[in-house]
């Protein structure tokens, strides 16, 4: 069964680019805080060597400091291991899904002129797709 879209081939080529586009936008924004997290890392890293130079710290004073330090480490190191997974994921998620759906659209642009068809499998598949896509960014 063959559902009828009330969009032109131009129309849909419009909407998949748009598509493609706000994906390379959430790519880039995942990217960037991936970097931002990278920077601070290495700032904190840099606070850790100045305070590993202090001699003046009481012994009681640097327990307290490196307990803070190292919870606070585990935590970023936590962190940078699920914004990896996720964003490796994400990433194919989408380009698996814009694939699928650029192959569907130039399939049936080749073989049905004006309008594009979808069927009801395809559709809800599609659906599906974008369901994931929206619970993996949230």
């Amino acid at each position: 069964m063959a559902c009828s879209l009330p969009y032109t081939d131009s129309e849909v080529e419009v909407l998949v680019q748009t598509l493609i586009d706000e994906d390379k936008g959430r790519q880039n924004v995942i990217l960037d805080l991936a970097l931002q997290f990278e920077n601070s890392c290495t700032a904190k890293g840099d606070i850790r060597n100045a305070y590993e130079k202090c001699t003046d710290i009481s012994q009681k004073s640097r327990a307290l400091i490196d307990a803070f330090l190292k919870e606070g480490s585990d935590k970023g190191y936590e962190l940078n291991l699920s914004m990896d997974g996720k964003e490796a994921k994400l990433e194919k998620q989408m380009d698996a899904n814009l694939a699928w759906l650029l192959k569907k659209y130039y399939c049936r642009s080749q073989t049905h002129i004006g309008d594009v068809y979808l069927t009801a499998e395809e559709l809800h598949q599609l659906h599906l797709y974008e369901e994931a896509l929206r619970e993996t960014l949230e």
